[in-house]
């Protein structure tokens, strides 16, 4: 089986690389995680423009709202946002 790889949105990548380096470490291993176990329980669902479910992981302090291709193998973070718990 193929490895799950990160594919950032536009936004999501530029919020990554502003991001303080704390705070982008944190990120990392988050998405580490994730690639880890892409089929995780997500802490809520949403669902975009085009009515496609989307996971939402809570990641203190951050949102990272991501859904999965399983075709390509590929976790497609929509999403992040830092907010306060």
């Amino acid at each position: 089986m193929e490895a799950w790889k990160l594919v950032l949105d536009e936004a999501a990548f530029q919020f990554l690389v502003a991001s303080q380096a704390g705070d982008r470490r944190k990120l990392l291993s988050a998405f580490e995680q994730l690639r880890n176990k892409p089929h995780r329980e997500p802490d809520y669902w949403s669902k975009d423009s085009t009515d496609r479910e989307l996971s939402v992981w809570a990641v203190r302090p951050f949102l990272i709202t991501y859904w999965l291709d399983s075709l390509t193998s590929e976790i497609r973070i929509a999403n992040i946002q830092k907010i306060r718990f």
